[in-house]
């Protein structure tokens, strides 16, 4: 309930910023006007308008935002690679596109790291949050904020899925990254990397049997409506983090720089409030439309874990780090 009230003041706040924005002088046009490129993601897109909103304020109408949600600038890969070069100056995705080149990145991808979302930002709000995500200093970025996408969820059509026998077999699709596929190889599934512009089709034509996906996800893009069984599995915890080129953001002035870090925080505590109520909306709407929502025990979740484990998919991890021992500290929960 608190950080339901949080959301609806926060966005409150907001309408309100922007009836005092609106009422600025055209005559005061922005100095610097920076491009916000975000994936789709729906608490992100509900609460954007606070950032645009509190950095307006806060510069005294200096400083304006752009938002770009929904993917309109191109997807993950193309957007951040714009930002790189100074296109965009601000991109929301998910930090796995920046594994490549930041190693230690692939941290997010391990399954079960967190049991609760309140473990999962005290991790990536401390000191080894940040000792992993702002790595991305060095290759010109820089780490503004880790914003919720949500745990992620299975669903399919042929059984309510409690445990990894339970998947064997199934046509499952997933990201194309060679750990989501070993992960679910593990697991029993067959693993089917494609695009997720490819899923609701593919889905439709029985070419997979399932998916997975935080909840926001299949609720906003409607797959509850092609898939009967939803398993809250909770495999893996899905951050999405905000950066914004360095080079830009160093140009700022450093009024310009405190106004633009007072919307960033604005914008994270409405962003993560509208997550959760919009989690716990989408769970009782995919029951109203007739979907079986499955809930696992401890001791079930616990057999994805230790088949984990067993499969050496977190050894897999750490091969790809370069600093195995973060994802060890939030294993045994040292954050």
């Amino acid at each position: 309930m608190e950080l339901i009230m949080k959301v609806k003041y926060f966005l409150g706040t907001a309408l309100a910023i922007a009836v005092t924005c609106a009422t600025m002088s055209t005559a005061n046009a922005a100095d610097v006007t920076l491009r916000f490129a975000n994936v789709t993601n729906q608490p992100s897109i509900d609460a954007g308008q606070v950032l645009v909103d509190v950095a307006a304020k806060e510069s005294n109408g200096r400083l304006e935002i752009k938002h770009f949600p929904n993917n309109m600038l191109g997807d993950d890969r193309t957007v951040t690679e714009s930002m790189l070069m100074g296109d965009i100056a601000l991109v929301q995705t998910q930090p796995s596109v920046l594994a490549s080149m930041v190693p230690d990145l692939y941290v997010w991808d391990a399954p079960f790291l967190f049991d609760k979302i309140e473990d999962a930002w005290k991790c990536l709000d401390g000191p080894l949050g940040h000792a992993v995500n702002d790595q991305v200093e060095s290759k010109g970025l820089k780490y503004l904020a880790a914003l919720e996408n949500g745990y992620r969820h299975y669903t399919n059509n042929k059984v309510a899925v409690r445990v990894p026998a339970d998947v064997k077999g199934q046509k499952l699709r997933v990201m194309e990254t060679d750990l989501q596929i070993a992960m679910w190889k593990n697991w029993g599934a067959n693993p089917t990397p494609m695009a997720f512009t490819e899923v609701i089709s593919a889905l439709q034509q029985g070419t997979i049997d399932a998916q997975e996906n935080p909840l926001s996800i299949i609720d906003s893009n409607k797959l509850y409506e092609v898939q009967h069984y939803i398993s809250l599995t909770g495999h893996l915890f899905s951050p999405h983090c905000l950066y914004i080129n360095k080079e830009i953001y160093d140009g700022l002035d450093a009024d310009l720089r405190a106004a633009l870090d007072k919307a960033v925080a604005a914008y994270q505590t409405a962003q993560r409030a509208r997550a959760v109520e919009l989690n716990a909306l989408s769970v009782e709407k995919f029951k109203k439309a007739g979907c079986e929502v499955i809930e696992l025990t401890d001791a079930e979740r616990n057999q994805w874990r230790q088949a984990a484990i067993d499969g050496k998919v977190y050894d897999m991890v750490r091969a790809k780090m370069e600093h195995p021992e973060y994802l060890d500290k939030i294993l045994n929960k040292e954050y």
